[in-house]
């Protein structure tokens, strides 16, 4: 279980690394079209669909990365005020009975909402560039996908807690601060 844990926190750990990748990418195009834009007054075709896209890919390719550093939004007014074993019941029954179910459903919705426009070609209609909406549908599937294997994560991680047998990363795993 030690491991299985282990080897989803690295995978959370490399789709957060590469969304920074991607931010800096996105800056980079950003500029370059407000110098095309601006400089040279030859504005791009794809800059609004990239950088729409580059942005969501960021943001849904991070959330297993936050999951896994416990670094997400929560009420701390009470969550603060309870003792650990009861936090980590609270985690294991929202984790198990809400968050897995929730992010499975939408995971499988995504894969066909991926199919789908993959099969029909489908373009983004947004801009003059129109292009194929597939890809970055693919990569919301597999931010979900990667959501669903930390949430499983952390639910075995509350198991193991609850037995006595806490399975807390290492420091230098660079996956969880201590």
């Amino acid at each position: 279980m030690r491991s299985l844990i282990r080897a989803i926190d690295r995978l959370s750990f490399a789709t957060g690394g590469l969304a920074a990748l991607l931010v800096i990418l996105l800056v980079v195009l950003m500029v370059y079209d407000a110098v095309a834009r601006y400089a040279f007054s030859a504005p791009t075709l794809w800059a609004f669909d990239v950088a729409t896209y580059l942005m969501g890919a960021c943001f849904i390719l991070s959330t297993a990365y936050t999951l896994s550093r416990d670094a997400h939004v929560r009420v701390d007014l009470v969550y603060a005020w309870l003792p650990r074993r009861v936090l980590t019941v609270v985690d294991l029954v929202g984790f198990a009975v809400i968050v897995l179910p929730v992010t499975a459903w939408i995971a499988s919705g995504l894969w066909s909402y991926f199919y789908d426009s993959f099969l029909s070609a489908e373009r983004s209609g947004s801009s003059a560039w129109n292009p194929r909406v597939w890809p970055f549908r693919l990569v919301l599937f597999v931010g979900f996908a990667v959501l669903c294997l930390q949430v499983a994560a952390e639910i075995l991680r509350r198991i193991a807690r609850l037995l006595g047998r806490p399975v807390e990363p290492d420091q230098a795993d660079g996956t969880r601060p201590t």
